[in-house]
This record gives C-alpha cells, structure tokens and sequence, in this order.
C-alpha cells in the first residue's frame, strides 16, 4: 500500500519512486527548507513481512545501512540528511531521508551514460 500523501516526520511523501525487496522509496518535500528529497522506507512489522524472522532481519539491515551511510564522507557518495521511526496507519515504519536526485538510480544512470569509459 502506497503511503503517497502522507506525513512522515516533518516530510510530505509525494510519490513512489521505486520499489525493492526491503521497502519503498518515496520522493516527498521538506517543508521547512523547501526541498525535494528522497526517502526510503521499510515497515518493520504488520501485513507487509507475514513473517517475523524476515521482518525483524529487514529491520537489522536497514539500521546498519543507516549507521553505514552515516559514517561515509565522499563527493561522490549521497550524504545522510535524517533518519527517523514512526506508526502510520499502524504500521511501524523506519526511514531513511537523502537527496533527490532527478537523474534516478545509480543503475539508470549507468546505463543511460553507455559509456565504457572510467566514471
């Protein structure tokens, strides 16, 4: 179920800009600085992982994906801006807020670049 829409913290989910195997990722608006970001989200429990052990691994690996972005300081690397947990529509939800890039994945971009040449 698309959380489009809703609040998420101080952010206002606008749309989903992707789907993967451990959430989704939203592109939503941080109202205070009037900026677009990016966020990912997994729920952590309910009707989205039926199964505990898989939900509560979810979890774990999200966590220690925070704290690695965290720790990262490069250029070339998309910086942590907010990390956050939250009940919406009673599900408990973890999130992961970084900059909105309109050029899209690392993937799409490699692939729409189609050059062999070092990056």
């Amino acid at each position: 179920m698309s959380l489009a829409g809703q609040q998420l913290g101080r952010y206002r989910l606008q749309q989903v800009l992707g789907v993967g195997g451990m959430g989704e990722v939203y592109l939503a608006i941080d109202p205070v600085i009037q900026r677009q970001v990016a966020i990912k989200v997994i729920r952590e429990e309910g009707s989205a992982y039926p199964n505990p052990t898989l939900t509560q691994e979810s979890a774990r690996l999200f966590h220690r994906e925070m704290k690695a972005i965290a720790t990262l300081d490069h250029p070339h690397i998309l910086p942590l801006f907010d990390y956050g947990e939250e009940i919406v529509n009673g599900a408990r939800l973890s999130y992961l807020v970084m900059p909105y890039r309109q050029e899209g994945t690392l993937a799409t971009w490699l692939q729409q670049r189609q050059s062999g040449g070092l990056l």
